[in-house]
């Protein structure tokens, strides 16, 4: 294999983020369901804070 196209080639991240952060609330964020609270003041649609992410275990390896 040559010295550029090992340059190219890159490791996959394990866990795709997913060993620090709980699972659902990475997927809600990707599909953009992580808005918080909405409400209709004035008219306008307004969303709320979104909430902090929760640290988890990673995800269980297996052989």
């Amino acid at each position: 294999m040559s010295d550029k196209k090992q340059k190219q080639e890159r490791k996959d991240k394990n866990n795709e983020g997913r060993d620090e952060y709980f699972m659902d609330v990475d997927r809600y964020i990707n599909e953009g369901m992580a808005g918080g609270t909405v409400f209709e003041r004035d008219h306008y649609t307004n969303i709320e804070e979104a909430r902090d992410l929760e640290i988890e275990e990673p995800p269980a390896e297996y052989p």
